[in-house]
């Protein structure tokens, strides 16, 4: 059962397409960014994981992982472009951007080594090593432990990915310490991510799981199969779908216990 309880979220990967040109500012590129994108998260949020492709629609936003502001040439670097929806994108994440400047020598060794230019841009899918070095150095500036996406972020102690899991009895976020090495100040690290999108805050935190919940119990142990609101609840689903209806029923009932006082008012 405890491989239930715990969902460990996602390092998300794209997968472009030689023969595809992606981009920020043309249309017909930025579509095949965007489509690109919400492939490799099946709709969702990258920093909230909720739905944010909608009946074929897509209401999230191109997000630049380092902004823009620092550099042009960041503007239409595609692995420095996740996908967002609008609160993460346009609030959460800017909180202390004006903080999150690189400095100058930083910038200008970037520019200098990057392999790509203004006037002729260079169709790159994977980081370059001067924007692993920017990255690096960004990730240590005030205001920065956030876990950029879709580039990931390594420990600088442990050197492993800096990632998140879900505690399904308690309906939290946490550092993903099952499974890695983290360090105390990786652990702050990725908590200061959990809380800069307010991933645990009562206000904004996901009820779509407690809800799923709720509807197998209704069901007496039957899944049901619809458009889920969050990643959550997708994977959730697809773990679930390997027990009996039984087993998925008492479950379910256990967890819904556990945490109807949180969600159940």
């Amino acid at each position: 059962m405890d491989d239930l309880l715990l969902i460990q979220l996602p390092a998300f990967q794209p997968h472009y397409k030689r023969w595809k040109k992606y981009g920020y500012k043309n249309p017909k590129e930025k579509e095949n960014l965007q489509k690109v994108l919400w492939e490799s998260t099946g709709g969702y949020c990258m920093y909230c994981y909720s739905r944010v492709l909608v009946d074929r629609k897509l209401f999230g936003n191109l997000e630049h992982a380092i902004e823009k502001s620092n550099s042009k040439k960041l503007t239409e670097c595609i692995p420095n472009i996740g996908l967002a929806c609008s609160i993460c994108n346009q609030s959460f994440k800017r909180r202390a951007e004006h903080v999150r400047k690189l400095p100058e020598d930083v910038l200008t060794e970037y520019e200098t080594n990057s392999r790509c230019t203004l006037e002729k841009r260079k169709q790159c899918t994977v980081p370059c090593k001067a924007l692993k070095k920017v990255r690096r150095c960004y990730s240590q500036l005030p205001g920065a432990q956030i876990i950029l996406q879709p580039m990931g972020v390594n420990g600088w102690d442990s050197g492993e990915p800096l990632a998140l899991q879900f505690d399904v009895l308690s309906m939290c976020f946490q550092p993903a310490v099952s499974g890695h090495s983290y360090s105390e100040q990786e652990i702050q690290y990725i908590e200061e991510h959990i809380r800069r999108f307010h991933l645990n805050d009562p206000k904004y935190r996901t009820k779509s799981l407690f809800e799923f919940v709720k509807q197998v119990i209704d069901h007496h142990g039957i899944l049901s199969n619809y458009e889920y609101n969050n990643w959550l609840v997708e994977q959730f689903a697809k773990m679930l779908s390997d027990r009996s209806q039984e087993e998925a029923l008492k479950l379910c009932e256990a967890i819904y216990c556990s945490t109807f006082l949180k969600f159940g008012n």
